[in-house]
């Protein structure tokens, strides 16, 4: 089992280029985002910039010169108090470890769990601590030891699998929505983030809702997905040449996520079930499992369950974990009380 380094680095951002120093003081390779952990987009240097305004930064341990563990957050201020969290639309985060290492279940057991220690050792001081951990996370055992508490929401995870099993495994009810639509709309794939997000202002405007997202942080996020060939945008197009429905994906080697979907008013049921089964077969087709999302509670019950199992798939845990004080505690209690009101 490959020891990690006891010297370890500051719990700030390390500019990529520097040279890292192992435990006998001898320089060793240059770290670079290539060479870097990361078991998501979401831990890409690339996505935690654009994401966070260039603002993150990460805590990690070397061994022999390289980075073999690291913990992206970003820091914020609530009530006055310091708190550290993932970036605005950041699905999952959490510890990125090196894969290459080689042993025993209980070996690679207890190192991911030393590991993990050490860099929520070097955490800044703060009093809300709060991350949603990626699916690869196979404990929150470091975490729990540590003072975090523990919890977990459910995504649905469809695995890649031939067309014809994909679609026997829909639900009959959405694979006739889907019929439907398929006949009335024409797919396109949209290269620039514009047009989809001027679609997703205006279904926004016509329903007099609120975009949630901040326009400049969203537009940068995805332009950044398109121009690093991490992202796509499906559109759904009516006879008439007019975009009625989009959705837009994100994904690493192992995994697509579900991100962003809009839909006009005036457009068929089955358009946005379309374009999702049109993501999920391209998806498969480069042999990658398609998530989804969260399914959600509000109020007591499961507002999109229906929809998100009607593709298939099998429910998959997202562990959370959190530490904080007392006082942010009830800061967060009524806040969240506030906006249910709201």
């Amino acid at each position: 089992m490959m020891p990690f380094a006891g010297k370890r680095d500051p719990p700030s951002s390390r500019p990529f280029g520097a040279a890292l120093v192992s435990d006998d003081g001898v320089p060793g390779p240059v770290a670079t985002p290539a060479s870097l952990p990361a078991p998501t987009i979401f831990h890409e240097p690339w996505w935690l910039s654009a994401a966070s305004g260039g603002t993150y930064e990460e805590v990690t341990v070397s061994s022999g010169g390289l980075v073999v563990g690291r913990l992206p957050y970003v820091r914020r201020r609530i009530a006055g108090q310091t708190i550290l969290t993932m970036p605005a639309m950041t699905h999952v985060l959490g510890p990125a470890l090196s894969p290459d290492i080689s042993g025993s279940k209980v070996q690679l057991l207890s190192r991911e769990i030393a590991l993990t220690t050490a860099l929520i050792e070097q955490l800044p001081r703060a009093k809300h601590i709060w991350f949603r951990l990626h699916g690869r996370t196979r404990s929150t055992l470091a975490f729990e030891a540590s003072g975090f508490s523990n919890a977990a929401n459910f995504t649905v995870e469809i695995q890649p699998a031939s067309g014809e099993a994909l679609w026997q495994n829909m639900r009959s009810k959405t694979r006739n929505v889907i019929r439907r639509a398929r006949d009335y709309y024409s797919i396109i794939t949209l290269d620039e983030a514009m047009p989809f997000l001027e679609l997703y202002d205006a279904n926004l405007r016509q329903r007099s809702r609120r975009n949630h997202y901040n326009q400049v942080l969203c537009r940068t996020v995805v332009s950044s997905c398109l121009q690093h060939g991490a992202g796509r945008i499906l559109a759904a197009v009516n006879p008439a040449g007019k975009l009625e429905a989009a959705i837009f994906t994100v994904w690493d080697c192992h995994t697509e996520y579900y991100f962003m979907s809009t839909r006009a008013p005036q457009s068929l049921s089955g358009a946005s079930s379309l374009l999702t089964w049109t993501a999920i077969q391209e998806a498969a087709a480069k042999g990658r499992v398609f998530d989804a999302d969260m399914i959600h509670v509000v109020d007591g019950k499961l507002p999109n369950l229906t929809l998100l199992t009607s593709y298939g798939g099998d429910l998959r845990p997202r562990y959370h974990v959190r530490r904080s004080s007392a006082f942010l505690q009830t800061v967060q209690h009524f806040r969240h009380l506030f906006g249910r009101l709201r």
